[in-house]
């Protein structure tokens, strides 16, 4: 008889989601705001404030392959994954309070902010690995059937925007709406109660997915060792044999650079809200909210994609509909065709046209990464289970590790990257607290860097994606074989 895939229930899927919600408050508060936290607030040089990111990101790069092996092979009664859930998950949410509160002795110098700023991210980072590895590991380990892989990692995504939204989105309005709105951003109080109110929430999160995902531990306690290998000789084989892997490579090519261009994006946005549209706070929410939408019902589309077209095609059609929508902000408003105050008038009402087309191409560059990301996520998983396959090994945590060492090798990369741009366009940071006026240039290179170079990104992930092996009819192939 063919060998059935495991699959699990909506509900276990919306419970198993609960945790993407702590990674996004964490992760996507830090993206959204960092940057202009440590410039515009604490006045550290751009090129610094990439570089501190940057290194922490470097780390949860190193860290994570070591994760993946340590969780895979962990012996206990508590299963592979929960025991480093919990706390990692719960290390996270105390470091990601801390990253917004810099302490007076580290105020003296731009290096004594600035190696602060590492000490705090290497901390959020280490529980973040220790978190996010062994939950990624979980999902592949819930919901083996194809198609149901891509619903998991969709629901999933659907997740992370939703607390995207709820919260890095509408801080705009509940933290950062104070009076005269551009300038909201320089006070670091108002990153203090952010923090403070995100941390709180990410521990929630974390204790909840921990105990909803319980019933789905496998008691490891007396299951034998794989190979009776020192630790160094297996986890250094294990990477090898995953990096030879030619099913896994096209991905891991894939999502490096994708995830540049996205996080590139992401980190110059916010200042394109505040210097080159000069949104008000309603406006920056609104903005910032679209593009979580735009990922949510992106992730939504991905799963009737993914029927119609295989996860190769809908990944492909996902990032076309990402580079139209950039390239459609740089002709709008590079060229001066739509001025950021520019308005329409319909029956008598007043509306942001600017707004409004931003919004809508904003969006749209996020809806194709919405329908990208989870399906990449779930091509990882069929590659891991085409290994068990051929061998009989249980290695979902190295697989999702090193796909997540793809993804914090590209941020990485992209934060230096970003905090490059901000300083080469010319843009300015306070010093001693004085505000400081951007010129029309580096408002305008602000632009160009954000939209082009997004869109010119993508479209070079696809060249890469294009030559991904595994299918649908392939893994059912496999299936039949091994059963």
């Amino acid at each position: 008889m063919t060998q059935k895939p495991k699959t699990c229930s909506t509900g276990s899927m919306l419970t198993y989601s609960l945790g993407e919600c702590a990674n996004s408050l964490v992760m996507n508060g830090i993206f959204g705001f960092a940057m202009l936290f440590y410039t515009k607030s604490l006045g550290l040089d751009p090129t610094w404030a990439g570089l501190a990111m940057s290194l922490s990101v470097f780390w949860e790069a190193v860290t994570e392959p070591v994760m993946g092996h340590i969780s895979d092979n962990t012996r206990s009664q508590w299963g592979r994954r929960h025991p480093y859930m919990l706390l990692g998950g719960l290390l996270m949410a105390l470091c990601s309070y801390l990253i917004w509160t810099v302490p007076g002795f580290s105020r003296g110098s731009q290096m004594g902010i600035f190696w602060y700023l590492v000490a705090m991210n290497l901390l959020l980072r280490t529980g973040l690995t220790m978190f996010f590895i062994p939950y990624m590991a979980l999902g592949f380990e819930m919901c083996t059937d194809y198609q149901g892989r891509s619903r998991l990692q969709g629901i999933r995504q659907v997740f992370n925007m939703a607390a995207n939204f709820a919260g890095p989105a509408m801080a705009w309005v509940f933290f950062f709406g104070g009076k005269g709105n551009e300038q909201a951003t320089t006070v670091e109080t108002n990153y203090h109660h952010m923090g403070g109110t995100f941390a709180i929430a990410t521990a929630v999160f974390v204790v909840l997915v921990c105990v909803f995902t319980f019933r789905w531990r496998e008691d490891t306690s007396h299951a034998p060792r794989a190979s009776d290998q020192g630790w160094f000789r297996e986890f250094f084989h294990e990477m090898k044999t995953i990096l030879a892997d030619s099913n896994p490579r096209w991905v891991f090519a894939f999502i490096f650079i994708v995830c540049a261009g996205m996080v590139i994006v992401s980190s110059l946005q916010m200042f394109v809200y505040d210097d080159f549209m000069k949104f008000p706070a309603w406006q920056k929410s609104i903005a910032h909210g679209s593009t979580m939408i735009g990922m949510a019902l992106g992730a939504l589309v991905s799963m009737g994609l993914t029927k119609r077209f295989d996860k190769k095609g809908a990944v492909l059609i996902g990032g076309v509909i990402s580079i139209v929508g950039n390239l459609m902000l740089a002709v709008l408003f590079l060229t001066g065709l739509v001025k950021p105050d520019a308005t329409l008038t319909v029956g008598g009402t007043t509306l942001p046209l600017a707004l409004i087309l931003f919004v809508l191409f904003h969006a749209s560059y996020w809806f194709g990464n919405g329908i990208m990301l989870p399906v990449s996520t779930a091509m990882m998983a069929d590659v891991s289970e085409v290994r068990r396959l051929k061998t009989g090994e249980v290695k979902d945590g190295g697989y999702s590790s090193v796909f997540s060492l793809a993804m914090r090798m590209a941020i990485s990369f992209s934060l230096i990257v970003a905090g490059w741009c901000l300083s080469g366009i010319g843009y300015q940071v306070p010093k001693d607290g004085k505000v400081v006026t951007q010129t029309p240039q580096a408002i305008w290179n602000l632009g160009l860097v954000t939209f082009v170079i997004g869109a010119a990104i993508c479209l070079v992930s696809l060249l890469a994606i294009r030559l991904y092996p595994i299918t649908r009819e392939r893994l059912e192939q496999m299936r039949d074989r091994t059963s």
